[in-house]
């Protein structure tokens, strides 16, 4: 993670994901009229507010 230098208390991660993932977050993200960035930030806040619990497994 980087510090973001636009704002304060922000800070700028990079992901790296399959090109299918990345596509389907870009087709949902157009389709909303919004940046891919923000529908990321979206979603995952949406994830984050519902408490709910991420398993993890191989």
């Amino acid at each position: 993670m980087a510090t973001n230098p636009i704002g304060k208390e922000t800070k700028t991660i990079g992901i790296n994901m399959s090109k299918k993932m990345a596509d389907e977050l870009e087709r949902r993200a157009l389709s909303m009229h919004i940046s891919k960035s923000n529908y990321c930030k979206v979603i995952l806040q949406q994830w984050l507010d519902s408490g709910a619990k991420l398993t993890l497994s191989e």
